[in-house]
């Protein structure tokens, strides 16, 4: 398969921001570190290893909070971590649940982390210590001895989805602002159109062809974020995206098909919305752009899709894209009912994960026990 180098240039473009992270973190860190992430470099991918060293840094930053013979990151030793205890861990978790490292500071937020987010920085800590013991910086692993709180695994029926009347009550909305949006542009006179009127319909077409792609495709949002005008091929009706891959550093180009709906939303988008919003030279490419002329951001994807749910739906909606994902993959499984194929849309690293969050269990299957008898009656 061919691969659009455009799209990798939009990924070279964050990995240089992930790079110029990871120095940043590097130089507040011991050298032990910088070996570290160039042995991590094998296993992980770029951003999760930014993941791993900021709570690594974290972890340091925390030590010199409660070691007085500490005065910076750089300063932690492998003696250090190496005379850590099982009593020092269950702190560093209770400290975890309601922190700031300057207590003095009045301007700084106190940041709290739910049993999951503990578990995950846990798990970067424990990856610095499995270098270390293996690479004989330290004789032994205090790691083991901390206990990893209790994360409870989603039910299937936990996983957040738009069923049929909440879709429809949803995409009535974006409908709604789309059709305002394309009467004003055909009947508003243009000399009485501010600045901000000429620009606030053309994104009202964007948001509708933003929706109806993640709704259509199961789209991650990083995945359409990336997304250039040249990986659309018009006339098969697919997108070259640039998408996570089986392994956590791998990351491949697929072919992922539009139906005609899908496409004709997209179209009017491109051949009336997106000249008008604009691009600005960096992001001359960019498939979806914001006011500011950019790429659109998750973050703004995420607020967009709040803002229209919420209109919807409530406020207590908890609807955000990986909803309007998790709504395609549980649709197309219901519609086909075959967790190989929906696996392979999804884009999963395997079934076991399609089952697990995407394929819900029929409600009438189970109502079936009602009309089934102990003993059947002989016939």
């Amino acid at each position: 398969m061919m691969i659009n180098y455009k799209t990798i240039e939009y990924r070279d473009k964050m990995a240089e921001q992930y790079n110029r992270k990871i120095h940043d973190l590097l130089a507040e860190l011991p050298q032990y570190c910088s070996d570290y992430e160039l042995y991590a470099r094998k296993k992980n991918s770029i951003k999760t290893r930014v993941e791993y060293l900021t709570d690594i840094t974290n972890f340091f930053r925390y030590l010199v909070s409660v070691n007085p013979m500490v005065k910076a990151p750089k300063d932690v030793t492998t003696d250090i971590l190496e005379k850590l205890n099982g009593f020092d861990w269950d702190q560093y978790m209770d400290w975890l649940s309601n922190y700031k490292f300057d207590k003095k500071d009045e301007t700084e937020k106190i940041k709290t982390n739910t049993n999951a987010s503990k578990k995950r920085k846990m798990m970067a800590i424990r990856s610095l210590y499995h270098f270390l013991y293996v690479r004989d910086y330290i004789a032994c692993n205090p790691t083991e001895k901390a206990e990893l709180p209790t994360v409870k695994n989603k039910k299937r029926g936990d996983i957040a989805i738009l069923e049929d009347e909440q879709c429809r009550l949803f995409l009535a909305e974006i409908d709604k602002k789309y059709d305002e949006a394309r009467e004003y542009l055909e009947t508003a006179p243009k000399d009485e159109q501010t600045k901000k009127d000429k620009l606030r319909p053309y994104l009202a077409l964007r948001d509708k062809a933003i929706v109806y792609m993640i709704l259509g495709t199961g789209l991650r949002v990083s995945e359409l974020c990336a997304i250039n005008c040249a990986n659309i091929s018009y006339q098969l009706s697919y997108i070259n995206v640039y998408r996570k891959g089986d392994g956590d550093s791998k990351e491949t180009t697929d072919e992922v098909y539009l139906s005609d709906e899908v496409m004709g939303i997209l179209l009017d988008y491109i051949n009336i919305a997106r000249d008008q919003i604009g691009a600005n030279e960096e992001n001359y490419d960019a498939l979806f752009l914001s006011s500011l002329h950019r790429r659109m951001t998750p973050r703004a994807i995420e607020l967009m899709v709040k803002e229209y749910a919420d209109k919807a739906l409530g406020t207590d909606n908890n609807v955000h894209p990986h909803t309007l994902r998790a709504t395609f993959g549980t649709r197309y499984y219901r519609k086909w009912k075959d967790i190989s194929a929906t696996s392979t849309v999804m884009n999963h690293s395997g079934i076991e994960i399609t089952a697990q969050y995407y394929v819900k269990e029929d409600a009438k299957a189970k109502m079936k026990v009602q009309e089934l008898k102990v003993l059947e009656d002989e016939v």
